[in-house]
């Protein structure tokens, strides 16, 4: 509760009841409990408010790391984009290669062709 045992707690209803007198004294723990009550829903709405607060900033600085990211996404794609163009506008230099050498490459087959396996000679014995 408030770092107070139960003697301290013994000790302070026993001085209020000597204090405010015993016909007083539910009177006066209804008026403690309800402001009691009062602080606690104030200290509420104050820990609502500066977590809501809190977020505001947190969301702010999400918001700019997205858009940070957007920006970098965006220069990415035009670079792309400009690089795909540059490489669409050019034609490669074909003039010193030669024909079957071209031909190869347009036909699809890359390299030499594999040399096909002999099968081994039995051995006469």
């Amino acid at each position: 509760m408030f770092g107070l045992g139960w003697n301290e707690l013994l000790f302070i209803g026993i001085l209020a009841v000597v204090i405010v007198g015993p016909e007083r004294l539910p009177e006066m723990m209804k008026f403690l409990g309800r402001q009691y009550g009062k602080l606690r829903r104030a200290s509420d709405e104050l820990r609502r408010a500066f977590m809501f607060e809190a977020d505001k900033v947190d969301q702010e600085k999400r918001l700019e790391e997205l858009r940070r990211r957007r920006e970098q996404a965006r220069k990415r794609a035009d670079e792309i984009r400009r690089r795909a163009l540059e490489a669409k506008g050019q034609q490669p230099d074909l003039s010193d290669v030669d024909p079957a050498g071209a031909d190869a490459a347009h036909s699809g087959h890359h390299g030499a062709p594999a040399a096909a396996a002999s099968p081994p000679k039995k051995d006469e014995q």
